[in-house]
C-alpha cells in the first residue's frame, strides 16, 4: 500500500477511503464520487486516491475493458490515442493507480460487477448499472498530462498522450510494478509505450 494511501482515513472494516469518495452518515460511499472533492482535486493537481500533489508531467488512472480495448488497438496501430469523450475518473500518482487497480473489486477482476446503478443516467453513466460485469482487459494507463473542466453538475477529465499501458485482466499481475514503484525502482520518467 503507498504510505499516502495508508495514511488515508479508513472505513469502519479498516479500508482506506479515497480522496474523491463521499461519506453519508459516517461511512464511505465507496462506489459513488464527491463532486466537491473531485472538483478540488483536479483544480489543485491532487490524486484522486490519496489526496496528495501530483507533480507537473505524467498522471495515471485505471480504464476498464472498453477503453483498455481502444488505447491497445491504437497503440497496436501505431496511432495515438486520446480519450475525445470526458470521463469522471480523476487522475493519480502511478503508485495509487496500480494499488487501487488492485483492492477495487470492480477494477481487479473480469467477472467483478457493479454494486450501483448511476442515479441519473446519460451519455457517460449509462454503463454504470448494478450488475454491469467489468469485462475483460482492464488496464492502468499513464498520460502525459489531463484536461478538466468543472461544470454545475460534474467534474469531466480528458487524458492526452498515452506514455504507459498495463493492461491486465486480474489487477494481481501489476504486484510486481507497484512493489518496484513504492521501492524506488519504478519511479521517475515514465517508462515508454510499447
Amino acid at each position: 500500500m503507498p504510505p499516502t494511501v495508508h495514511d488515508r482515513p479508513r472505513d469502519d472494516r479498516g479500508y482506506p477511503v479515497p480522496a474523491i469518495t463521499p461519506w453519508e452518515d459516517g461511512r464511505p460511499q465507496f462506489a459513488l464520487t464527491d463532486y466537491q472533492r473531485s472538483a478540488d482535486c483536479a483544480r489543485q493537481r491532487q490524486c484522486s486516491v490519496c489526496d496528495v500533489l501530483m507533480p507537473r508531467g505524467p498522471v495515471w488512472r485505471v480504464v476498464g475493458a472498453a477503453e483498455s480495448a481502444a488505447i491497445g488497438a491504437a497503440l497496436a496501430a501505431g496511432r495515438p490515442y486520446r480519450n475525445l469523450a470526458p470521463t469522471l475518473e480523476g487522475p493519480g500518482h502511478r503508485a495509487c493507480m496500480l494499488y487501487a487497480s488492485m483492492v477495487c473489486p470492480y477494477l481487479a477482476r473480469p467477472n467483478a460487477r457493479r454494486a450501483l446503478t448511476a442515479e441519473h443516467p446519460d451519455e457517460l453513466t449509462a454503463a454504470v448499472v448494478r450488475g454491469a460485469v467489468r469485462g475483460a482487459l482492464g488496464a492502468v494507463v499513464g498520460f502525459a498530462d489531463y484536461e478538466f473542466a468543472v461544470t454545475g453538475s460534474r467534474v469531466l477529465f480528458r487524458f492526452v498522450d498515452v506514455i504507459e499501458y498495463l493492461p491486465h485482466d486480474n489487477a494481481d499481475a501489476h504486484l510486481a510494478e507497484l512493489r518496484a514503484e513504492l521501492a524506488g525502482h519504478g519511479g521517475g520518467p515514465a517508462r515508454p509505450v510499447g
